[in-house]
């Protein structure tokens, strides 16, 4: 259902009761990425599955967004659903909005999942791309996004096993508002780094990478959970970026194991 959060009406999906768990999607995604672990989770959790501001059936912004602003209407929502507390989870682009909400209001959080996300900022060159992108999303519209991203998704085994997820998941890209896409990409060009964050997360974290990914690989990954206090890192075989939705039985596997261990 739709909420009106910081001047915007924001689609927020909610499954389940217990615990909360918030699941933050990527770009160029939305809440729909996250069905499968949305399933598994809710029949002992309170699973809530957001459109960040300006994709899926949110509001597209009216001015510049940053990341910090995107975990601004995620602390805003927290207060409309009565959340004092919850499991934090981000992919990729939702992982940055983790670290923000973690900069922010580190007391809320009682657990955080990274999947297929990094620290740190991004480079002249992936600004460059970043600036690129939004040029020809303002070309071609969201499908510029789609074709740009979907071969990188997910491994070339899955995308001939599997042409259903294939489909699937490009409908889902291109019926994003194409200026929304915009205006993430803008804000994730010229995020903050948080690579001096990683020292001072105390809650328990679980860090997940795949064998493939190109975007977030597992080294950077690796290296990204050594420096958070306590992590886990567990890396799925024969998955690419969006391991979500990839290999979400062992996804799940992870996720579910973790909560259990976390007490909201």
């Amino acid at each position: 259902m739709k909420h009106h959060i910081n001047g915007a009406e924001l689609y927020i999906a909610e499954k389940g009761q217990g615990a909360p768990v918030i699941l933050l999607h990527g770009f160029p995604l939305d809440h729909r990425m996250w069905q499968a672990q949305v399933e598994a989770l809710s029949e002992n959790y309170r699973v809530i599955t957001p459109d960040l501001r300006g994709m899926g059936h949110s509001d597209v912004p009216v001015a510049n967004i940053s990341i910090e602003q995107y975990a601004d209407d995620i602390l805003t929502m927290m207060d409309k659903m009565d959340i004092q507390k919850a499991a934090l989870g981000g992919f990729s682009m939702g992982g940055y909005v983790a670290f923000a909400l973690l900069r922010k209001a580190p007391k809320r959080f009682t657990a955080l999942l990274l999947a297929n996300t990094r620290p740190e900022a991004d480079g002249l060159e992936a600004r460059k791309n970043r600036m690129n992108m939004a040029v020809a999303l303002y070309d071609k519209g969201a499908s510029a996004a789609r074709d740009a991203m979907l071969p990188k998704l997910l491994t070339e085994q899955t995308a001939n096993d599997q042409p259903g997820l294939v489909e699937s998941i490009s409908a889902v890209m291109a019926s994003m508002p194409a200026e929304g896409l915009v205006h993430a990409s803008l804000a994730m060009a010229f995020r903050a780094e948080s690579v001096d964050l990683l020292g001072s997360i105390t809650v328990p974290t679980l860090v997940i990478a795949g064998e493939k990914d190109a975007i977030a690989p597992p080294d950077v990954m690796s290296k990204m959970a050594d420096a958070i206090p306590g992590a886990s890192f567990h890396t799925i075989p024969a998955a690419s970026h969006l391991t979500p939705m990839e290999k979400p039985e062992a996804f799940n596997a992870l996720l579910l194991e973790f909560l259990k261990g976390v007490t909201a």
